[in-house]
């Protein structure tokens, strides 16, 4: 049996603000939820998050939005790869416990 590698999530899937985000991947801001004269600019309108992080309201004017899955990116970017939701959630990294040395016990 053969195993997938990639969740079933299309692309163009939306969400709301503060919801978990369901895969890796580039999000881009739609709209507001509620009627608002804010637009962001194309920078505020693109994030890359990783699966379980939540979407954050608009970056401009802090409300809530629907954001749109655009891209699958399952690689970490390095600017990303050190930040306390990597290295707690993802890489699963303990400060308390040694790493492992390679030997069986």
């Amino acid at each position: 049996m053969q195993q997938q590698k990639k969740l079933d999530v299309p692309i163009g899937t939306t969400l709301r603000s503060a919801a978990r985000v369901p895969i890796d991947g580039n999000y881009e801001f739609v709209e507001h939820i509620a009627s608002s004269d804010c637009s962001p600019s194309d920078a505020e309108r693109k994030l890359y998050l990783m699966r379980g992080e939540l979407l954050p309201p608009c970056k401009r004017c802090g409300k809530r939005g629907i954001w749109k899955l655009t891209e699958y990116r399952f690689e970490i970017p390095p600017e990303r790869n050190s930040t306390p939701y990597v290295l707690r959630e993802i890489r699963g990294d303990r400060p308390d416990l040694p790493w492992p040395s390679g030997e069986k016990k």
